[in-house]
Parts: C-alpha cells; structure tokens; sequence
C-alpha cells in the first residue's frame, strides 16, 4: 500500500491594488445617485395620485436610472469581495 500524496500547498492569492478598490466603490457611489433619484421621483409620482397619462413619458427614464443604481449596488458588492 502506498501513502497518499499530499495536497499540493495554496498558490497565494495575487495582491489586489486599493485603489482600484477604492474607485470601483467610487463609483459605484456614484452609479447610486441616478437610482436613489428615481426612487424618489416614482414616490412622488404615486404620492400625487398615481401616473397620468403623461406621466409615464417617463417611466423608461425612471426605469433605466434604478438599473443604474442598481449596476452602482453591484460594482460596490463586487469591489468589497474582490477585496478578500
């Protein structure tokens, strides 16, 4: 019988550059404010009685600011784990 090999040791994992970190989380700060915006504005929207007519003119604008507050969520998430 023969023993097993042992595991070959971790390769260490490369340093990752703060400040790249630091600018993704920038960023994505950054990316937040369009969508805390349209949260906002859909608020008042419904706050005042609901979407008129002309009104949802601006629901794709409203739409593609919260997917950009959205993409800002997921460049910090991904700053923070591309950290570790």
């Amino acid at each position: 019988m023969t023993d097993p090999q042992p595991s070959p040791p971790p390769s260490p994992s490369p340093n990752r550059n703060p400040w790249v970190t630091a600018l993704l989380i920038l960023i994505g700060l950054i990316l937040l404010f369009p969508g805390l915006c349209s949260v906002i504005l859909t608020g008042i929207m419904i706050g005042a009685g609901g979407p008129r007519g002309d009104d949802l003119d601006f629901l794709p604008m409203l739409i593609g600011f919260f997917l950009l507050g959205v993409g800002g969520v997921a460049l910090i998430v991904f700053a923070i784990r591309r950290k570790r």
